[in-house]
């Protein structure tokens, strides 16, 4: 539970799945046996890398995100969309806003 908790809470929308993926690797490594990270953050763990048969853990993850491009007089936040999130659902969804000095 500590791991979900963890994992749900963190920040790693398209193009920023970096700390995301440090998260899984570190729940994945007592359960692996190599591992490899992929340009696009997929983050290949694999169990018996040597033999004819092996297990092979892959995730990618990212979420939905969306960047503020302003913030008007009456305090209003515009955005734009990050990734291939629907913004018909956008308006119904709560949100977390994340700055340089966190949540």
């Amino acid at each position: 539970m500590a791991f979900l908790e963890e994992y749900l809470n963190n920040a790693s929308p398209t193009g920023f799945e970096a700390e995301g993926q440090k998260i899984w690797l570190k729940y994945l490594k007592p359960y692996i046996d190599e591992y490899t990270v992929d340009s696009y953050g997929t983050v290949v763990g694999v169990i018996n890398p040597k033999a004819p048969f092996k297990v092979v853990i892959e995730a990618h993850a990212d979420e939905i995100g969306w960047f503020v491009s302003h913030i008007a007089d009456d305090g209003l936040l515009h955005v734009v969309r990050n990734g291939g999130s629907d913004h018909l659902l956008a308006p119904s969804k709560w949100v977390n806003i994340h700055t340089k000095k966190g949540l």
